[in-house]
C-alpha cells in the first residue's frame, strides 16, 4: 500500500513540475493582438499611377467594396485600382509585432500603410499579367502605426484589362497567429502541390521507362498511368511556377487545358484495367469527342479572365461528368471483383468526386479560394494508390515468373539429364550395334569358313570310301570311320553351339530355372565327350557331390558344362587329366573345370570370352573349332547372373570356374 502511495506522490510532483511554467506563463503573458479582418472600399482611379493620394477616402469617392469580381474598364495606360480599409490598434499591443496577412492576389499591386509604401507585389509595369498562388505576412512597423487612432491600409491593384478577380481575405494578426496560418496554408497549398507533381513526375518517368524497356509492362493501362502523372503536373503547373509573379497567362491555359486531358485519359486507364466494359474503343473515341472540344475552348480566349471564364462553362461541366464517371467505374468494378483493390479504387474515387464538388463551389459559386484545395491531394492519392497497386501486380507477376523460371530451369536441367541419358543410351545403341555387326561378321564368318570345313571333310572321306573302300583294308577302313565320326561330332556341335548363340542373341532363349543335381548334369557331360576322351586317353573326374543341387536353368548348364568340358580335353594332351568341382556358400556354387592340357598365354588371356577377339587354335590332336562355345558359355553365366573367368599356365593346364548365385534374380 505505501509503495502505491509513493507512486502517485510521484506522478503528481512530477506533474507539477510540467506543468508549472505553462501555468506561470499564462499568468504573466499578455493578451495576443487578435485576428482583425479588414474591410475595404474600392476606387477606380483616374489619377495618374504610382501616386498616393492623401485625404478622406469618402470624400475622394470610394465606395464598400463587397469581395467580387474587380471591375476594370479603364485605358491601358492608367489601370490602377485602389482599395482601401481603416482600423485602430489600441496602445497595449504596441510591445508586440503585428502582422499584414494577405492571401494570394491575381494582381500586381502596392501596399501602402498610412501613405507609406509597404510592400510591392508583382512587376506592375510589364503587362500585369503576373499572379500569386501563395500567402504572406508583412511586417507593420510600429513606427508607422498609429496606436489609439486611426490607421489606414491601401492597395493599389494592377490588373490587365478585362481582368476581373476578387481580392482575397486580409486581416491583421500578433507574430504568431500570422506565422501559423500562412505557413498552414502554404504548406497545403502551393508547396503541398509542388510536392505531389514532384512525385507525379517520378511516377511518370519511371512507368513511361519500364514501358519502353519492359515487355511485361508493355500494356496500355501502364501507359495510361504514366500520362495520368504528366497531365496532373500540367493541371497545376500555374501553381507550380507562379510562385515568384512568374508570367502566368499561359501557364493559366496549359493549367485549364490540362484538366479534361487528366479526366480523359483517367477514365481511359480505368477501361483497361477493370474491363467492365467489353467496347473500350468505342468509348475512348466518344470521351475524346467530350474531352477535346472542352480542351480547346480554354485553349482560345486571349486573356486570363477569358480562359477562366471558358473553363468555368463546358469544360467544368464535362470535368464534373467525368469525375462521376470515374466513380461509376470503379463502382461496376467494385461490384465485380470485390476484393481490396476495387475497394481502395472505389473509396479514393469517391473522395475525389467529392473534392471536386468541394472546389468547384468555391471557385465557380462564392467565387473565392479555398484555404485548401482538395482536388490535388485526391488525384495525387489516385496516383500514389495505383501505383502500389501496380506495384503489387507486378510483384505477383514478378513472383510468377520466378516461379515460372526456377520451374523452367529445372525442366532444362532435367531435359539436360534426360538428353545425357538419351545420349547414352544412344551410344550405347550404338556400341551395340557396332558389337552386333562385329558378331553377324563373325556368325557369317563361322557359317563360311567353320561350319564348311567339316562338311568338306565329310565328303571328301565319304567319297574316297564309297570308291576305293574294295582297296583298303580293314584297320584303314576304321581309321576313315574314325575321321568321319569326329567330324560328325565335331560339326554337329559346332552347329548347335551357332544355333543356341544365335537364339541368344534375338532373345529366343527360354530362361527357365529350376532345381536340378549338378551332379547328374556334369556326368551327362562328361558322357557326351566320351569317345573323344578314350582316343585320347583322358581321364575325366567328376569331384561334384552327388546330392548338389542348385537353381538353374538345365539347357543352358548343360551347353555351359559340355562346352567347357569339351575344351578342356580338346586342350589336353594324351593320357591327361580334367577334373570338374564345385564350392557352394552363402551367396553362390562355384563351379570349376580343370585341365593338365597347354595352357593359355597372356595374350590369349586376354581375348577369351571377347565377340570382336574371337578366334580358335587347334587342339592337341589336330581338332578344330569356332572359338563360339566360350562366348556362348559366358552369356548364359550371365543369363543367370554369375561370373566366368580363367586361371591359367602354359604348359600346366588352365581352370575354368563360373558361379551360379543362390538366389537367381529373373526378370
Amino acid at each position: 500500500m505505501y509503495s502505491k502511495i509513493f507512486k502517485n506522490i510521484v506522478i503528481l510532483l512530477f506533474c507539477i513540475i510540467l506543468f508549472h511554467p505553462m501555468i506561470y506563463a499564462q499568468e504573466h503573458t499578455p493578451n495576443l493582438f487578435p485576428r482583425t479582418t479588414l474591410d475595404f472600399c474600392i476606387l477606380e482611379s483616374e489619377l495618374s499611377e504610382e501616386n498616393y493620394v492623401v485625404g478622406d477616402m469618402y470624400d475622394l469617392g470610394f465606395i464598400e467594396y463587397d469581395n467580387k469580381k474587380i471591375s476594370n474598364s479603364r485605358p491601358i495606360h492608367d489601370r490602377m485600382i485602389t482599395l482601401r480599409s481603416e482600423f485602430t490598434i489600441d496602445s497595449i499591443y504596441s510591445t508586440q509585432d503585428l502582422y499584414l496577412v494577405v492571401l494570394p492576389v491575381d494582381y500586381p499591386c502596392k501596399i501602402y500603410i498610412n501613405g507609406d509604401q509597404l510592400f510591392i507585389r508583382g512587376n506592375y509595369k510589364n503587362g500585369y499579367t503576373n499572379r500569386m498562388h501563395c500567402s504572406e505576412n508583412i511586417l507593420l512597423p510600429p513606427y508607422k502605426i498609429n496606436y489609439n487612432d486611426k490607421n489606414e491600409i491601401a492597395f493599389q491593384l494592377y490588373p490587365k484589362e478585362g481582368e476581373s478577380h476578387p481580392l482575397g481575405q486580409v486581416f491583421i494578426s500578433n507574430s504568431q497567429d500570422a506565422t501559423k496560418y500562412v505557413f498552414y496554408r502554404n504548406l497545403l497549398g502551393t508547396k503541398l502541390i509542388f510536392a505531389l507533381s514532384l512525385c507525379s513526375f517520378v511516377f511518370f518517368v519511371f512507368f513511361l521507362i519500364i514501358y519502353i524497356t519492359r515487355r511485361e509492362y508493355q500494356k496500355q493501362y501502364s501507359l495510361f498511368f504514366a500520362f495520368m502523372n504528366l497531365f496532373f503536373i500540367i493541371s497545376f503547373i500555374n501553381n507550380i511556377f507562379s510562385y515568384n509573379f512568374s508570367n502566368t497567362f499561359l501557364l493559366e491555359k496549359i493549367a485549364r487545358a490540362g484538366f479534361p486531358i487528366l479526366i480523359f485519359v483517367g477514365i481511359c486507364f480505368l477501361l483497361e484495367y477493370t474491363n467492365v466494359f467489353k467496347k473500350k474503343k468505342i468509348i475512348k473515341v466518344v470521351l475524346l469527342l467530350v474531352y477535346l472540344p472542352a480542351m480547346i475552348m480554354v485553349l482560345i480566349p486571349g486573356t486570363t479572365t477569358e480562359a477562366i471564364k471558358a473553363y468555368n462553362s463546358y469544360p467544368l461541366i464535362s470535368l464534373f461528368f467525368g469525375t462521376f464517371l470515374l466513380f461509376i467505374i470503379t463502382l461496376l468494378y467494385f461490384l465485380k471483383e470485390k476484393g481490396l483493390k476495387s475497394t481502395l479504387l472505389l473509396i479514393i474515387y469517391l473522395l475525389n468526386m467529392i473534392a471536386s464538388l468541394h472546389d468547384g463551389y468555391y471557385f465557380a459559386v462564392l467565387k473565392v479560394k479555398p484555404f485548401l484545395l482538395l482536388t490535388p491531394n485526391t488525384l495525387f492519392g489516385i496516383n500514389l494508390i495505383i501505383f502500389f497497386i501496380l506495384a503489387v501486380d507486378h510483384s505477383k507477376l514478378y513472383h510468377v515468373a520466378l516461379d515460372s523460371s526456377k520451374k523452367l530451369e529445372k525442366l532444362n536441367q532435367e531435359l539436360e539429364l534426360l538428353v545425357e541419358k538419351r545420349t547414352q543410351k544412344t551410344i550405347e545403341y550404338a556400341n551395340k550395334l557396332e558389337e552386333a555387326n562385329k558378331t553377324k561378321d563373325k556368325f557369317f564368318s563361322i557359317i563360311a569358313h567353320d561350319l564348311k570345313n567339316p562338311f568338306n571333310t565329310l565328303i571328301g572321306y565319304s567319297d574316297v570310301l564309297k570308291s576305293d573302300f574294295r582297296e583298303y583294308g580293314q584297320d584303314e577302313i576304321y581309321e576313315q570311320l574314325n575321321i568321319i565320326y569326329n567330324t560328325s561330332v565335331n560339326g554337329y556341335a559346332l552347329l548347335e553351339n551357332l544355333l543356341k548363340w544365335s537364339q541368344s542373341q534375338t532373345d529366343k532363349i527360354v530362361f527357365d530355372p529350376v532345381k536340378v543335381n549338378l551332379h547328374e548334369i556334369i556326368q551327362m557331360c562328361i558322357d557326351d565327350v566320351e569317345h573323344q576322351c578314350l582316343f585320347k586317353d583322358i581321364d575325366i573326374i567328376n569331384d561334384v557331390p552327388k546330392n548338389n543341387h542348385i537353381i538353374a536353368d538345365k539347357n543352358l548348364l548343360k551347353t555351359i558344362l559340355r562346352n567347357l568340358i569339351s575344351n578342356a580335353v580338346k586342350f589336353t594332351l594324351r593320357n591327361g587329366m580334367v577334373s570338374i568341382s564345385s564350392n557352394k556358400d552363402d551367396k553362390a556354387t562355384e563351379i570349376s573345370v580343370k585341365d593338365t592340357g597347354v595352357g593359355l598365354s597372356e595374350s590369349e588371356l586376354q581375348n577369351l570370352f571377347k565377340i570382336d577377339k574371337i578366334y580358335s587354335k587347334p587342339g592337341t590332336n589336330k581338332e578344330k573349332g569356332s572359338g563360339l562355345g566360350l562366348i556362348l558359355c559366358k552369356e548364359f553365366v550371365e543369363k543367370h547372373g554369375g561370373k566366368i573367368w580363367v586361371e591359367s599356365e602354359l604348359e600346366t593346364g588352365s581352370v575354368f570356374k563360373f558361379t551360379i548365385p543362390k538366389i537367381i534374380q529373373m526378370n
